[in-house]
C-alpha cells in the first residue's frame, strides 16, 4: 500500500539560493584531494565561465575553505549533484566540464567531498537535551556486515516543523559498521547515543528482534524511555494477518502476474495490473487492489463485449466483494496514517482516527482490522505525557536508507563501505558555513582512521587477498 507522500520533498537545497551559486576555482589545491595520477579532467570550449559569472549569486560564498582550490560555492554544488540530484560521482564530475570550469574537479575529488562532510555531521556536537527522539534502525548489503543508525530530533523541533520529517530535520547521532547486529551491540550504541546527547524521551522503530532487544536493555536502565513501534510498519503487519491465509488473496495475485504477461501485446496493454513488490509488498497494496476495481468499473461504464477483454479481465468479477473489503482496509491504514505522520500520536489524534474508521470500515473484516488499529494507537498514545505529542513513524529513516541505497548501487559489489557516510551527509544541513568546515576540519586521513575503527576491510580488499589483482580485471 503506498503511504502519504511528505518525506523528501523536491525542494530546493539547504544553502543554494541561486543557480551555479560560488562556481569559482581559486588557487592551491591540498595534495590529497588531487587524482592519484596528479592530472585533471580537461576543460570544454572557452565561454562558459563568463556565462556561469553572469548568473551568478551575488551572496554566494566566493572564498574557498583553508588549504583548498576550489571555492566553496563549487564544492556545495557538488554535494547536492550527488545527494539531492541523485546523480552519480562521474556524472556530477562531467556536469562541471559543462560548466565550463577552469579545472573540473575528478569523480574521486567529489568522493571525498562527501565523505568528509558525512563524516563532519556525524562528530560534530549536539545539543544535551532530555527531549530527543531516537530512531534507530540497520541497513544490510551483500557481506556479513550491517550499519546500523541512530537519527535524532528533539520534541521542540518537531511542534515548530510538523511531524512529517524531511533529511534535514534530523541529526545523526550514531552509525556503526558492525559484523554482529545483536540486541547487546544496538544497546552499546544507543548508550553512546545517550552519553552523547542525554537519555532519549522515547525510541522509535520497527520491530525486529535485534533493536526491540536493545530499546528493552536501555529501558531497563532508563525506564523513562518510551518504545515507539513504527507505525507503517505495525499497521502493514495487521494488514497481512488479515490477508496473507485468505486463499482469494494468493489466487487474485497469482491471477494478476499471469495477466500481466498475458496482455502486454495485447490492445488492453495499458490496463497492465502494477508490477509486484518484492519488498515491503504489504505496504503497497492499495495500487493493486484498486486496479482489480478500476478494471472492473472500466468494463461495465464502456459495455465491452470484446472477447479479449473478457478472456483477460473476465475472472475480476470474482473477487470484487472481496476487493471491496480490501479497499476499506486499505482505506483504513491510509486515513490513520494521513494524521499520525503529519501531527504525531497522542490521545486527541487516536480519537480522529477512530471517527475516521467508523466512516470507512462497513464489513466484518474492515471493522475487525480497525479495531486492532484502535487498540495499536491507544497504546501507543498511552505512551505520550499529558500535553505531549510524540513521533510515531520511523519513515524519515527508511527514506535516508533508500536515498543512500540509490548511490552504492552503482558499486559492482553492493556492499559496506565508506560511503555509508552518505547517510550523515544526507542528514546535515549543507549549508556554505557547514561544508567549509567539513572541509577545514575533516581530513581524507580521518575519514580512513573511522572506517579502520569500525574494523573490517573492504570486500574489494578480500577480493584481491583471495583471488588476486588480476582477478578483479
Amino acid at each position: 500500500m503506498a503511504f502519504p507522500p511528505g518525506l523528501n520533498r523536491a525542494v530546493r537545497p539547504p544553502g543554494l539560493n541561486a543557480p551555479h551559486a560560488g562556481l569559482t576555482s581559486v588557487p592551491a589545491l591540498p595534495a590529497e584531494d588531487r587524482p592519484a595520477d596528479g592530472e585533471w579532467l580537461p576543460a570544454p570550449a572557452a565561454g562558459g565561465q563568463a556565462a556561469l559569472a553572469a548568473t551568478r549569486h551575488p551572496g554566494a560564498t566566493q572564498d574557498p575553505p583553508r588549504g583548498y582550490r576550489h571555492a566553496t560555492g563549487l564544492i556545495q554544488m557538488a554535494v547536492e549533484f550527488l545527494l539531492f540530484c541523485n546523480m552519480s560521482l562521474r556524472a556530477a564530475a562531467r556536469a562541471f566540464l559543462v560548466m565550463d570550469l577552469q579545472r573540473s574537479p575528478t569523480f574521486g575529488t567529489l568522493r571525498h567531498w562527501v565523505l568528509r562532510l558525512g563524516l563532519y555531521e556525524l562528530q560534530r556536537a549536539k545539543p544535551m537535551a532530555a527531549d530527543w527522539i531516537f530512531i534507530v534502525d540497520a541497513t544490510i548489503a551483500v557481506g556479513e556486515h550491517k550499519a546500523l543508525v541512530i537519527l535524532g530530533v528533539r520534541l521542540a523541533q518537531l511542534q515548530e516543523r510538523g511531524f512529517n520529517l524531511r533529511h534535514q530535520d534530523v541529526v545523526t547521532l550514531g552509525l556503526k559498521i558492525l559484523s554482529r547486529c545483536d540486541g547487546v551491540a544496538v544497546h552499546a550504541q544507543l548508550e553512546a547515543a545517550a552519553r552523547q546527547v542525554g537519555v532519549p524521551r522515547a525510541v522509535v522503530s520497527d520491530g525486529g528482534a535485534d533493536v526491540v532487544k536493545g530499546v528493552r536493555l536501555l529501558r531497563a536502565d532508563h525506564p523513562e524511555v518510551a518504545w515507539i513501534y513504527d507505525l507503517t510498519h505495525r499497521l502493514a503487519r495487521l494488514l497481512e494477518k488479515q490477508l496473507k491465509d485468505q486463499l482469494w488473496w494468493d489466487r487474485f495475485v497469482t491471477q494478476a502476474g499471469k495477466v500481466r504477461n498475458g496482455c502486454r501485446q495485447t490492445p488492453w496493454s495499458c490496463l497492465l495490473p502494477p508490477a509486484p513488490r518484492t519488498k515491503a509488498r504489504w505496504f503497497n497494496l492499495e495500487p493493486l487492489v484498486n486496479w482489480g476495481l478500476q478494471v472492473l468499473a472500466y468494463g461495465r461504464k464502456a459495455g465491452l463485449q470484446d472477447k479479449k477483454f473478457a478472456a483477460l479481465f473476465g475472472w475480476l468479477e470474482e473477487f470484487e466483494p472481496q476487493l471491496e473489503e480490501a479497499r476499506q482496509m486499505t482505506g483504513l491504514i491510509k486515513a490513520v496514517c494521513e494524521i499520525i505522520k503529519a501531527k504525531g500520536i497522542n490521545a486527541a489524534h487516536v480519537q480522529s482516527c477512530r471517527q475516521r474508521i467508523e466512516q470507512i470500515a462497513q464489513t466484518p473484516k474492515a471493522r475487525t482490522l480497525g479495531a486492532e488499529i484502535m487498540q495499536f494507537l491507544e497504546a501507543q498514545a498511552a505512551l505520550a505525557r499529558p500535553g505531549e505529542t510524540l513521533l510515531g513513524s520511523s519513515d524519515v529513516i527508511e527514506s535516508v536508507f533508500g536515498k543512500y541505497k540509490s548511490v552504492v548501487e552503482r558499486s559492482p559489489l553492493k556492499v559496506i563501505t565508506e560511503m555509508v557516510l552518505t547517510v550523515a551527509a544526507l542528514t546535515s544541513a549543507r549549508t556554505s558555513q557547514a561544508v567549509k568546515a567539513a572541509m577545514e576540519t575533516v581530513s581524507l586521513q580521518a575519514v580512513k582512521h573511522w572506517l579502520g575503527a569500525n574494523g573490517h576491510p573492504t570486500q574489494l580488499t578480500r577480493r584481491k587477498e583471495v583471488l588476486g589483482v588480476s582477478a578483479t580485471k
